[in-house]
Order: structure tokens, then C-alpha cells, then sequence
């Protein structure tokens, strides 16, 4: 798949698979602000620690978690490589949006 013209995609479908599940992003999030054990994040939310293990595992094999010493920590590469399509994508979309733009000043606030 590709993004505007030319630009590869950078993000494999497995990071979105993977963040299609709520519970998954509530995890990424949590381990944003810092590492964590399964065990902590399945008291801190209250779900069994196997669901939170299979979860992180399911983040660790999409490249957006690293599982180390019963530690789950952020992969930054994998975060980087989702911002990069994103940044892609959105630039895309502003060049190739047809018809005439106004400023973000000028539209109107909902």
C-alpha cells in the first residue's frame, strides 16, 4: 500500500491489528507514561494477568512493545514508524485535497 504518491507505507498492518483492540491501547498508553510488569497492569485495570500477557505479546510481535525481565516497555521505533505513516498520510491528504483551503483560523469551531 502506498500514501499520496509514492511514499510507501510505513506502519505493517500488524500495528493496526494490534491497536484495533481497546484494551491494547489502554495498555500502550499506560506503559507510555512507564514500564510496567503484567501482573501490576492487570491489578491496575482489573483484568486477569493472562488476558494482559497475551495482550502484550500481541503489542511485542506488532514492534510496538518490548517484553524484558517481566517488564513491558514502549518501543519507540515502533511509535516513530506509526507517526511517520501518519505524517505521511496527513501530508498527502493536504496536497491532494481538492478545491480551494482556508487557513484553520478561518474554519468554523464545533
Amino acid at each position: 500500500m502506498e500514501i499520496g504518491r509514492g511514499a510507501p507505507a510505513d506502519a505493517p498492518a500488524e500495528m493496526f491489528r494490534a491497536l484495533a483492540d481497546p484494551t491494547r491501547r489502554v495498555l500502550l498508553e499506560r506503559l507510555v507514561a512507564r514500564p510496567a510488569s503484567a501482573g501490576d497492569l492487570a491489578r491496575t485495570l482489573a483484568l486477569p494477568r493472562v488476558n494482559v500477557s497475551h495482550h502484550l505479546g500481541v503489542l511485542a510481535a506488532a514492534g510496538l512493545v518490548d517484553l524484558r525481565r517481566r517488564q513491558a516497555t514502549i518501543r519507540p521505533e515502533g511509535l516513530r514508524r506509526l507517526r511517520r505513516y501518519f505524517d505521511a498520510a496527513l501530508t498527502s491528504a493536504a496536497i491532494t485535497s481538492p478545491g480551494p483551503r482556508r487557513p484553520v483560523s478561518e474554519s468554523p469551531q464545533k
